[in-house]
This record gives C-alpha cells, structure tokens and sequence, in this order.
C-alpha cells in the first residue's frame, strides 16, 4: 500500500489547527519537499483544489470546459489560502508575534482576497447566474469568517450580510454538484480546446528543486 503523510499547508506552528481546507496528503518525498520550500504554498493549494470530484470522462467529452474548470479550482485555491492566512495571523497574535509580523500576515490575507476576489470576477464571465450567485455567496463567507478568525480586525460596517454562522464546506459541496451539472454537458459555443492531462504534483518542482508558483 502507498504510504500517506497528512501535511499542513499553512504550517502547523502558524495555526495550530487541523482545519481540512488546511490539510492535504502527501507522499513522505513530496511531504519532504514541501516543508523545504521546493513546493510554495499557492502551488500546494492549486494541487488541492485539482483533486476534485469532477470526473475525467466528462471533460474528455466536453473539453471546452477545461479552462471554466481551471477557472473555479483557481478561485478556490484562493478562498483557501486567503481563510489559512486569517488562521496564521490569529496564531501569530496569539504567539505574540512584533507589529512587522502581524503586518506582513496581515497584507497577505489582503492579497489572498484581492486574488479571490479577481478569480470570482474571472469564473463569473464564464459561468451560469446560478454558479456565479453561489461563487459570490462563498466569497462574502470567506470575508465574515476571516474577520472573525482574525478578532474583528476588519471593521463590521464593510463586511457583507449573512448568516451568524456560514457552512462554507457545505456551501463549496453545492458549488461543486453545480460545476459538475456544467461540466456533463456541452458549452452553449462549442470552442477548439484540446484536452489536457491534469496537473501532477511533480509538474510543481522545476529541475532545480523550486516551485514553479
């Protein structure tokens, strides 16, 4: 049988939380590489966000949904460093990390949302209302459970409406039978598009041992 590491991909002495959308399984070689910065974490998180339900067969049939697929797996990757990086700013305070620290962290949340919000803008153009709607519905979640992780740093009057409490792994399951609905059928345009083979991990790690990013 394969041997398994479960790795953190914001590092555990950052977050101190097993949090799923943190997690993911390695072999002990790419494990190794990771901790050892030949692997960024932007490129872990894309790696996650490609293991999903989505069936290969479909996009062989329909290959002109490779790049609407590219488009929400970069969406999500995003969503998940941008709620990692609240956690590591929480553990950061917490540790009693100085002011620079809390600042860096703090920017990269900031650009881990603005890169979200982007990918959003990008899969909206190419998707259905309903798959945009609900997009945008986990874009506000993100934004109220970050603040919330994060101790109220964002000042309520700018965070969206919603719920006291968001299901944001519920909320992604809904998500993905709708991408999946998409991706069994044909595009209203057939376009040219030749099918590509998934993304390996290895594919992440150049011949010089750093990641690709």
């Amino acid at each position: 049988m394969p041997i398994l590491e479960i790795a953190h991909i914001q590092r555990w002495e950052e977050v101190r939380q097993h949090e799923f959308e943190n997690m993911i399984a390695l072999c002990p070689n790419c494990h190794t590489l990771f901790d050892r910065g030949h692997i960024d974490r932007l490129s872990m998180l894309q790696y996650k966000a490609n293991l999903s339900p989505f069936s290969p067969y479909a996009l062989a049939a329909h290959p002109e949904h490779i790049d609407f697929l590219a488009t929400y797996q970069k969406f999500r990757a995003f969503i998940q460093m941008w709620l990692a990086g609240a956690l590591a700013f929480r553990a950061a305070k917490q540790q009693g990390s100085s002011s620079s620290e809390l600042r860096r962290r703090f920017e990269a949340v900031g650009q881990a949302a603005e890169e979200a919000g982007y990918a959003l803008l990008c899969l909206g153009a190419v998707s259905p209302a309903n798959v945009s709607k609900l997009a945008d519905q986990i874009l506000d979640a993100a934004m109220r459970s970050s603040c919330k992780t994060m101790d109220g740093e964002t000042p309520a009057a700018f965070l969206p409406t919603g719920p006291a409490s968001d299901d944001i792994p519920a909320m992604w399951a809904d998500l993905d039978h709708k991408i999946h609905e998409v991706i069994n059928k044909p595009a209203p345009k057939t376009l040219k598009v030749m099918p590509r083979r998934p993304i390996l991990l290895e594919d992440l790690v150049d011949k010089g041992g750093h990641g690709e990013g």
